[in-house]
């Protein structure tokens, strides 16, 4: 695999910058009278794209175009503070851009198995599909000072390479039941771009970047697009180290 690295000056600097992918791909695939298939992550720096998107890129983008997805969600209600869903709404959805037929949360408050069966039968209808997975356009991540991305932790590797596209995972520190992609899923997409800030993640970037042996350990390394690249969009913070 290979990595592209942006680098900008801060978290704001580097929100924008993926809110400039976003537009960039969303145009094109309005271009061809596509739906854009997109999967987004929680945490603050992504709710600082949201706001952007939804204040500044209203007019951007045929958002009538766009099908949001979620990469996980926490076993919460979506009016839980915690809800990946809660926090897009706030920022974005409480805008009315994007049609709500077009939008697929995933739901935290449904009995966990259930709701990862029912999530993997929802993008199987909605997306198209390319070695028996659903195609996403764009998969948006995170990643956790841990090297965790999606809710992937490094104490449960084997969802990195689990059949299902959709499935639960466990908090390592508060057992907290969560609804997943997968390892399949993510690197069946078209692109995967990593948007990290801070400097509480720059050591484990540092390892990933520079393919040290304990990067292994991160499941942050073992995912990457369907061309074999991963994206990452970071502020001086985050890649101080690289």
């Amino acid at each position: 695999m290979s990595y592209q690295i942006n680098t900008y000056d801060s978290p704001e600097s580097t929100a924008r910058a993926v809110a400039n992918l976003i537009v960039s791909i969303a145009v094109e695939k309005a271009g061809q009278n596509q739906f854009l298939h997109i999967a987004v992550s929680g945490g603050s720096t992504p709710k600082l794209l949201f706001t952007l998107l939804a204040e500044e890129y209203e007019h951007a983008v045929l958002w009538k175009n766009v099908k949001l997805f979620w990469v996980d969600e926490r076993c919460v209600p979506p009016v839980h503070a915690e809800s990946n869903y809660g926090m897009t709404y706030d920022a974005m959805l409480r805008k009315p851009l994007i049609p709500a037929e077009n939008v697929f949360r995933m739901k935290g408050e449904d009995f966990p198995a259930d709701e990862a069966a029912r999530y993997e039968k929802v993008l199987r209808e909605q997306l198209p599909a390319q070695n028996a997975y659903p195609v996403f356009d764009l998969i948006l991540l995170g990643m956790g000072d841990d090297g965790h991305t999606a809710s992937i932790f490094p104490n449960q590797m084997d969802l990195l390479d689990v059949e299902p596209a959709v499935d639960v995972a466990t908090h390592p520190q508060s057992g907290q039941k969560r609804i997943t992609l997968t390892g399949n899923t993510i690197k069946n997409a078209q692109k995967v771009a990593f948007l990290i800030t801070g400097k509480s993640k720059a050591e484990v970037l540092k390892q990933i970047i520079s393919r040290q042996e304990v990067a292994a350990r991160y499941p942050a390394s073992h995912v990457w697009a369907v061309d074999g690249t991963a994206l990452f969009y970071l502020d001086n913070e985050a890649a101080a180290l690289l």
